[in-house]
């Protein structure tokens, strides 16, 4: 939370957000890791956290409904949730995620996107960490805004629509919902084949 206020203040990746933005980036600040303490693990010495990224996704929608947040920032949270570490791994070419549909899958939170990887990248600085590696991660947050400005503008989410679809959804299963379709066409699904997959989950309990 304190690399993104540091952002807003220094401006060093030239991001474009409004106040509705900045205020729901300090949401996603506080939630985006929270599933590293049960996804901890050990390998050869080595921390790591597999599969924060999307466990944390569903665990910081649940916070979000039982804080009661609105569609738009549960969805601005569960998405840069499960995207935050996408950036970093964008010049790596085992990478699924290539510029353009990273950019895709965030969205109309391209910009803030970028805000929060590289408030991440700031946060992790530790003696390991060289300054080249932390000026190499600020050009690709600049690389990928570049990406996220040529294919927009984006729509904005039809919450209204998706909420008559859901069955009795709280705000925050609204945004949650436009999240996963949001992800789901990315990944090259049809939109209203990500729908009914989204709303089905829906049904059953599971999104």
């Amino acid at each position: 939370m304190r690399g993104v206020e540091k952002e807003f203040a220094e401006d060093l990746i030239g991001a474009r957000i409004n106040e509705e933005g900045r205020r729901g980036l300090r949401v996603v600040g506080l939630l985006h890791d929270v599933a590293k303490p049960v996804t901890r693990g050990e390998v050869e010495g080595r921390v790591l956290f597999v599969a924060h990224d999307t466990l944390g996704a569903r665990m910081a929608h649940r916070v979000c409904r039982r804080l009661g947040l609105s569609a738009r920032v549960t969805d601005l949270t569960a998405t840069l949730t499960v995207l935050h570490l996408k950036i970093g791994f964008m010049g790596n070419p085992r990478s699924d995620y290539a510029p353009e549909r990273l950019a895709r899958a965030a969205g109309p939170f391209g910009e803030e996107l970028a805000v929060l990887s590289w408030a991440d990248r700031l946060a992790a600085r530790g003696p390991r960490l060289k300054p080249e590696h932390v000026e190499r991660h600020r050009e690709l947050c600049v690389e990928f805004l570049r990406a996220s400005r040529d294919l927009g503008p984006y729509p904005e989410p039809d919450y209204e629509g998706l909420a008559s679809r859901l069955s009795h959804p709280s705000a925050a299963d609204v945004g949650q919902a436009a999240s996963r379709v949001r992800l789901l066409t990315a990944r090259g699904l049809a939109e209203d084949a990500a729908m009914h997959q989204v709303v089905g989950l829906s049904r059953h309990g599971e999104a």
